[in-house]
């Protein structure tokens, strides 16, 4: 009778276990369902999110390129034109005096000559042509020449820096374009007859400092503007100088302006 007893118990409790082992099966299966179901939501919503990202990758670049293109159109073009007005407005000066500065109408064919020829280059690529052909250098001589003009009496540039220095294209570039933004400024608003340059590189920094006598600024002054001006061509001087971690440093003295262009190049470009 105790044997029965005993048989009917320790069956019991292999229901019991067999139970709770079909439970823990039906619990496991669910959970594993449960598993599968988000595994599936999770490379869904993942696949989703990557086609996210794609679309967010190519609105981007449509967008930089089209921020490109307008600073392009406003280092190159836009400063090509200002001058060619300039020479245009000298000549109309002039003519009211009784003079016939064909100097002056030769000049704006120049630069609009050159506005044309850009324009084309901008359709092709946008890629400053003389600048990668011949270096910062002799681009920024260049830039000089053809600066200089009828516009102002002395525009002169000097470099010191060594034959062997190799500047990476991306600083060329925009080292360029701030100098050339830099100069365009000073034509528009300081009014300058006389403009010194000089390229020099000391201790890993490559340094560009414009002397001019026209009316200067502070860096007080440079830094307000730049903060609360929504000029194009300020904006793309603090853009620039913040893709080369570059520095601009205004004085003004007693009787000239300094504006002191400075970056640091990486040691392994020399």
């Amino acid at each position: 009778m105790v044997q029965e007893k005993e048989i009917v118990i320790l069956v019991l409790i292999c229901l019991f276990f067999t139970f709770l082992l079909s439970m823990g099966i039906v619990l496991l299966v669910k959970k594993n369902q449960r598993i599968q179901e988000l595994s599936d939501k999770l490379i869904k919503e993942t696949e989703d999110k990557k086609e996210l990202e794609k679309l967010k990758v190519a609105i981007s670049a449509q967008e930089k390129e089209r921020v490109e293109i307008a600073r392009q159109l406003h280092d190159d073009i836009g400063a090509l034109l200002s001058f060619a007005q300039k020479n245009l407005v000298n000549f109309e000066d002039n003519s009211e005096d009784g003079e016939v500065d064909f100097k002056s109408i030769e000049m704006a064919k120049v630069y609009l000559a050159e506005s044309i020829q850009l324009i084309r280059n901008i359709a092709k690529g946008l890629t400053p042509q003389y600048l990668m052909k011949f270096g910062l250098v002799k681009a920024l001589d260049n830039m000089t020449k053809q600066k200089s003009g009828t516009l102002i009496e002395t525009f002169d540039f000097t470099s010191v820096v060594p034959e062997e220095l190799i500047i990476s294209e991306q600083v060329s570039t925009h080292y360029y374009y701030i100098a050339g933004e830099l100069i365009t400024n000073l034509f528009k608003h300081s009014y300058p007859t006389e403009i010194n340059m000089r390229l020099t590189y000391e201790r890993e920094f490559l340094k560009l400092k414009i002397k001019h006598n026209g009316i200067a600024l502070t860096q007080r002054d440079f830094d307000r503007l730049i903060s609360e001006s929504d000029s194009l061509g300020l904006e793309n001087i603090k853009y620039r100088l913040n893709v080369i971690n570059g520095e601009v440093y205004f004085k003004r003295l007693r009787d000239y302006g300094t504006i002191e262009l400075i970056t640091k190049l990486d040691i392994t470009e020399m």
